[in-house]
């Protein structure tokens, strides 16, 4: 049931303070970015619905199955489940139930998708290479902004971190140690465990994310709390970075053709190409499952497993 229809009146404080504490906990069950993206989809649902004189809460399955259709070729595969997936979880918090035959909607987002297969993500972002970050260092200089890009670069590709789940390390989550630093991993996209990631000194001192993240903070002094943060005017150290600007700094260093999922991707496929093992390429990345991580190695030895390269002709 939805906390938020609850009624506050004639409640003991205790019992109001409890309702407003869980209400919190039900919201932080999903992140901030997908609440803001669910928020902006069904508002351009909620929009259409009203040009259309139809309802929006509780919506009915043809309903849905028309605001697809009218979506149709203009949108990419993953914004099409992306609408779904936010008026789904807007009827749910509601305690509402769309109406019809939901398979209707299914079907007709299969149909959208068999029909507009042009539509998919074909082309993705690059992956970073060793290689990539080298000649991007190399162009760095000693002021703090430079400072601060190259750890966060260099933790971001060697920690095969997400862009959430980078900006969101505290310096109480890292522990130096003699052989290279253990950042503790508190949550993640796919586990609200803590996990343990392992970074060791790296033989090449121009790329190694250990000496650059320690000099980005003590330059910084950066004594608790976030680790990667905005510079202001003056070099003035701000607030935490956003997932946003780490996709920013990416772009600004190697291209607009790279994306902030870059570095993860590279870090897995030059462990492919490397001949690393699955078990170990999977527990650096912290893929739940082998499938992606397959395709990364797939992409890697792409040309060398083909058929004519495998036949020898």
């Amino acid at each position: 049931m939805s906390l938020s229809i609850i009624p506050s009146f004639d409640l003991s404080i205790e019992y109001a303070e409890l309702v407003k504490k869980t209400i919190a906990y039900e919201s932080a069950s999903l992140s901030p970015n997908t609440l803001r993206s669910y928020k902006s989809m069904c508002k351009k649902f909620q929009t259409w619905c009203e040009s259309n004189n139809q309802s929006f809460l509780p919506a009915s399955a043809e309903i849905i199955s028309l605001y697809l259709s009218s979506l149709g070729e203009t949108v990419s595969f993953s914004t099409l489940d992306s609408m779904l997936a936010a008026i789904e979880a807007a009827h749910e918090k509601a305690c509402l139930t769309i109406k019809g035959d939901h398979s209707l909607y299914r079907r007709v987002r299969k149909g959208i998708r068999r029909t507009h297969k042009e539509n998919q993500s074909i082309k993705q972002a690059p992956a970073m290479t060793v290689l990539d970050l080298k000649g991007v260092f190399c162009k760095f200089g000693k002021n703090l902004k430079d400072c601060r890009d190259k750890a966060l670069l260099a933790v971001t590709f060697f920690g095969a971190f997400r862009r959430s789940e980078v900006v969101s390390l505290d310096i109480e989550n890292i522990e130096f140690t003699e052989k290279g630093m253990v950042v503790f991993l508190l949550q993640s996209k796919t586990s609200d465990k803590k996990q343990n990631i392992y970074i060791s000194f790296a033989k090449d001192k121009d790329i190694c994310p250990v000496s650059s993240l320690k000099e980005w903070v003590e330059k910084a002094e950066i004594k608790n709390g976030a680790v990667f943060r905005s510079l202001l005017k003056g070099n003035k150290v701000s607030n935490r970075l956003s997932g946003h600007a780490v996709s920013e700094i990416i772009k600004l260093h190697f291209g607009n053709e790279y994306s902030g999922h870059s570095a993860r991707r590279g870090l897995v496929t030059a462990s492919a190409k490397k001949g690393t093992p699955m078990h170990i390429i999977k527990k650096h990345s912290r893929h739940k499952s082998a499938d992606m991580v397959l395709r990364y190695i797939d992409e890697s030895h792409g040309f060398e497993d083909s058929s004519v390269s495998v036949l020898g002709v």
